[in-house]
């Protein structure tokens, strides 16, 4: 599928807010969607990634030409916190998701962290495939049944 990866224009925000509900499980009790707020928010003070379609194949999804996107931003700590990547279900296998990652790490000058569930293996196996290496395990990250490993990816 032909697609770029470009910076997000203001004008995308509820496209990726859109996608955001769609891209994520939806049990309640372990899912959060971030409001289309937070992502107008994002758009101009964090690095927000997307994929986008060629014009020809925008009829699959309801987020236009919006198939992926990234954020991550700064803490406080120096480093850059990957917090979300997502993918449309409909454009999922054709390799929207790492030419996401491959960028966003291009842009890394410092460390790159994110957290996923221990129980993820092919997300932690994906993660590894990319250079992060897992920094500590932390019981109850997000609430009590919530564990996390927190990876990190160090630049060269």
């Amino acid at each position: 599928m032909n697609c770029t990866i470009a910076p997000a224009r203001p004008d995308e925000f509820l496209r990726v807010a859109t996608l955001d509900r769609l891209a994520w499980p939806r049990a309640p009790q372990t899912f959060i969607p971030d409001g289309e707020h937070i992502w107008r928010i994002w758009c101009d003070y964090a690095t927000l990634l997307v994929a986008r379609l060629a014009d020809d194949t925008t009829a699959l999804l309801e987020t236009g030409h919006v198939a992926g996107a990234l954020v991550m931003f700064p803490t406080q700590q120096g480093e850059l916190c990957l917090h979300k990547i997502m993918v449309h279900p409909n454009c999922r296998g054709m390799g929207i998701g790492s030419a996401l990652m491959r960028r966003a790490l291009e842009f890394a000058d410092v460390p790159v962290l994110l957290t996923v569930d221990p129980n993820n293996a092919s997300a932690v196996a994906l993660y590894r495939k990319f250079g992060f290496e897992v920094r500590e395990r932390i019981d109850g990250y997000y609430r009590p049944h919530e564990d996390r490993l927190i990876m990190v990816f160090k630049p060269k």
